[in-house]
């Protein structure tokens, strides 16, 4: 029988997509995606190196947008409560904090200060962004700042840049609430591989960041300076930033990076986290220096789970997702719009707390690794207890757990005994299994 060449665009339209389907849930996809081999797991380790995770090593982005998101620097009513606030999309941009030369509006920042030093202990983040209006001759948006660098911008950087930045770090709010005391981690301008952040070169960002990071050294003890993060997975940028601080001076402590789930599943997008990690290790004299992710959401777009997955399976995806981080040797997973996204979502805060209630104070020994759909990843407890956290991509399941482990924990905030050869049931949702010793 002969096909009209409209049935044959329609038999390869849905070819493709079954394609795309099988792709997120084949069992065999899973394990490739995370396969361990030997030099993978010698990387991993050299970056993570046992790290305890923190309440710090949990981040949220509060303040522009929905009025579900942090208005007015309230703080989120949750259960849920990360250890470190990022200070991006805050209202507290270089822009609006200087709207003119020598001129200074305080007002949002000691909001966040006052909150920050009410909610202690508490870490946070500056993330550097839009030049004033009145600070570049380019293209400007009233309101908005510009993507440009300052007009003042030479080789040596930018006297007015370094103004603001001495302005900034040597700022304490009415309260006596000092940038110095409470903002310690330092990210050197958001997204500036995306033209809509960003519109000069590598080479001019780093003229304007190098004098000013000794200012924030200067002026803030134990102060830690985040590499530009640049969004969507984009290695070529970060190469070109890596070698420029190799080529004119290091200026980084961490490698950050921007990087959503998309709506895919975290298993396979995790592809593109290892992509940045492989870079960063394979560039000279940056294998050891830590990495982060500073700022995720489950789309950046809608910043909301896809309607395909259900409830259960978007809570999963976000514990799943911060679990392949840290095992992989992540300082941090920072969520942004989180107030948004989880805490007015009582199932999300809930899972999430108890999830900080695992991590914290425990380190992973290993990476997560994957047996067909079954994903397992070795841990220690803040009790020094062996344990392991599983779970099944495409749901429920059962699963035997090794000899050694006494009992589980569910999301749910449930513990259950195990007998030996007992099977338990998994699902998208991890459980940790627990050893008695």
């Amino acid at each position: 029988m002969q096909l009209s060449t409209k049935w044959i665009l329609f038999l390869v339209i849905l070819t493709v997509l079954a394609g795309v389907f099988e792709a997120q849930t084949a069992p065999d996809g899973v394990a490739r995606s995370l396969k361990q081999t030997a030099a993978g797991q010698s990387a991993r380790s050299g970056a993570n190196g046992g790290t305890v995770l923190t309440a710090s090593s949990f981040g949220f982005q509060c303040g522009t947008g929905k009025l579900t998101n942090c208005p007015n620097a309230s703080w989120p009513m949750t259960i849920a409560q990360p250890g470190m606030i990022r200070l991006w999309d805050s209202q507290v941009q270089w822009h609006l904090l200087n709207p003119g030369a020598g001129v200074y509006d305080w007002g949002t920042l000691d909001k966040y200060l006052d909150a920050i030093a009410a909610h202690q202990p508490r870490s946070a983040m500056y993330t550097f962004g839009y030049t004033p209006c009145w600070d570049t001759r380019a293209k400007c948006e009233v309101g908005w700042g510009s993507t440009y660098p300052p007009s003042d911008l030479s080789k040596n950087g930018s006297p007015s840049f370094n103004l603001f930045v001495t302005a900034l770090v040597d700022h304490c709010s009415q309260a006596h609430h000092c940038v110095k005391d409470y903002i310690k981690y330092w990210e050197m301008w958001n997204e500036a591989n995306a033209p809509s952040f960003w519109n000069g070169t590598v080479e001019q960002l780093y003229s304007l960041m190098a004098p000013a990071i000794p200012i924030i050294r200067n002026h803030i003890p134990g102060a830690i300076v985040l590499s530009p993060p640049a969004n969507r997975g984009d290695t070529d940028w970060m190469k070109n930033w890596l070698n420029e601080e190799n080529s004119r001076g290091r200026l980084s402590d961490i490698f950050s990076f921007h990087l959503y789930l998309q709506n895919k599943l975290p298993e396979f997008r995790f592809d593109t986290v290892k992509e940045m990690i492989n870079l960063k290790n394979n560039t000279s004299g940056w294998r050891d220096v830590p990495w982060l992710n500073s700022e995720s959401n489950f789309d950046a777009a809608t910043f909301s789970c896809a309607t395909r997955y259900d409830a259960d399976d978007c809570a999963g995806q976000i514990v799943r997702w911060h679990l392949l981080h840290f095992s992989y040797g992540a300082r941090q997973l920072s969520w942004y719009y989180f107030n948004t996204t989880i805490g007015h979502n009582t199932q999300f805060s809930n899972t999430y707390h108890t999830m900080m209630d695992w991590l914290v104070g425990g380190h992973f020994t290993g990476e997560c690794s994957a047996a067909g759909a079954v994903v397992t990843c070795p841990f220690v407890e803040a009790n020094g207890h062996s344990a392991i956290f599983v779970w099944n991509v495409p749901g429920d399941a059962a699963y035997t757990p090794a000899d050694q482990y006494s009992d589980y924990k569910t999301l749910d905030g449930a513990t259950t005994a195990i007998s030996r050869g007992q099977r338990i049931p998994i699902s998208v949702k991890p459980i940790m299994l627990e050893s008695g010793h």
